[in-house]
């Protein structure tokens, strides 16, 4: 639960910084097509997933062709490194075969075996929304408190799509 809660006030505090009185040029053009209430109350979507691409395009939105980066730097307890190994390899494997994921990988640092570096690729906001809802991810979330030994750092990005 904690991860996810994280993960919100991440994706929060970003799309805070697009909208509301930011005077991002693409978020007040959203606000001409959708309306200032609709874009307000979807500032953790992109602008593509709520108006739809179409109207996200014409109202010049930069969001709607950007794919999204998440980098989750996550500190396990040391004996339980191996258990969370194992335990990531469904999450990973089901990860990966959802339609929006474009990479979905997890790399153990050299130095220090128990912290951990998720990395992942998504075609889009509404992707990520989806991957938060799967069983697979609800099933991580909930077991996740069992392995950290200090909370994750978590970052997301907007990048152009590949």
């Amino acid at each position: 639960m904690k991860f996810r809660i994280i993960v919100f006030i991440c994706a929060a505090m970003m799309m805070a910084a697009c909208c509301g009185n930011s005077g991002n040029k693409s978020c007040k053009s959203n606000e001409k097509t959708c309306g200032k209430e609709t874009t307000e109350k979807s500032c953790s979507k992109t602008c593509a997933a709520t108006c739809g691409k179409a109207a996200a395009e014409k109202a010049g939105c930069k969001h709607a062709d950007l794919m999204k980066i998440i980098s989750a730097q996550v500190f396990i307890k040391a004996e339980k490194a191996d258990d969370f190994l194992s335990f990531t390899k469904e999450l990973i494997e089901k990860s990966r075969a959802e339609e929006g994921c474009i990479s979905y990988t997890l790399y153990q640092d050299p130095n220090d075996k128990s912290t951990f570096l998720f990395f992942e690729e998504w075609k889009s906001q509404a992707a990520i929304d989806f991957h938060f809802a799967t069983e697979h991810f609800k099933k991580f979330d909930e077991k996740m408190g069992d392995f950290y030994s200090a909370p994750p750092v978590i970052n997301i990005h907007d990048a152009k799509k590949k």
